[in-house]
């Protein structure tokens, strides 16, 4: 088993180091957030890429949101539950168990793959490791934001404070891309956030270089 994942990982790191089709933002950019027409496709890619490379299996799409990730599992083998506290955006497409639930409180359990693809950065510090730390024992594709530089330190961690769209929950739940519940997220720096990974038992963490922005990237974490 060892010797296989050993294999594996070879093969996994090759892919992982692909170039981005678009240019990089300029450096006087303060922090870029993903407005890059292209970025979106780029994600997509570099999903089918990753996820490519592992034996189909159960895959858990955990923060599905409009689902096109959870597609891309299907095509490619996979037997898919996509979750997500919204629904509306879900494709209603047959095959792949479309699930209306809250990802902190979903049971993670008895998968071959989980993926969260721009989740964690809408979530709170201690639901970040909360749910990382659930997720440790399966292998894990994390797509993140992290901060790029430290504006607070929290319990130990550093990174800075995001404020989700809307006034109040009502107004939030009615943004596809806003958090579910929390008005205010946390994005820890990206030291912080591979140090959560370790901790959370992740024992090896693959970042893709060069980052999809500045301040995102794909994890691979086993």
């Amino acid at each position: 088993m060892a010797a296989t994942w050993r294999r594996r990982l070879g093969r996994l790191r090759t892919r992982l180091r692909g170039k981005p089709r678009a240019q990089p933002r300029r450096p006087q950019d303060p922090d870029p957030r993903p407005s890059d027409p292209d970025v979106g496709q780029r994600r997509l890619d570099t999903f089918r890429r990753i996820l490519g490379a592992m034996p189909p299996g159960r895959l858990l799409d955990l923060g599905a949101g409009h689902g096109a990730f959870s597609l891309i599992g299907q095509e490619l083998g996979w037997d898919v539950t996509a979750v997500d506290a919204r629904t509306d955006r879900m494709p209603p497409v047959d095959g792949i168990r479309w699930v209306q639930a809250d990802a902190r409180s979903f049971d993670v359990s008895g998968y071959d793959c989980i993926a969260l693809l721009g989740l964690l950065y809408h979530l709170e510090l201690a639901d970040q490791r909360d749910l990382l730390k659930r997720c440790a024992g399966t292998p894990t594709i994390l797509d993140t934001h992290h901060s790029l530089r430290t504006v607070v330190t929290v319990d130990g961690w550093e990174g800075r404070f995001f404020q989700e769209p809307g006034e109040t929950a009502e107004e939030r739940a009615q943004v596809p891309t806003a958090s579910w519940g929390n008005p205010e997220s946390f994005w820890p720096t990206r030291s912080s956030l591979v140090r959560m990974l370790h901790e959370a038992g992740y024992s090896t963490v693959l970042a893709l270089e060069p980052p999809i922005l500045r301040d995102r990237t794909f994890y691979l974490c086993l």
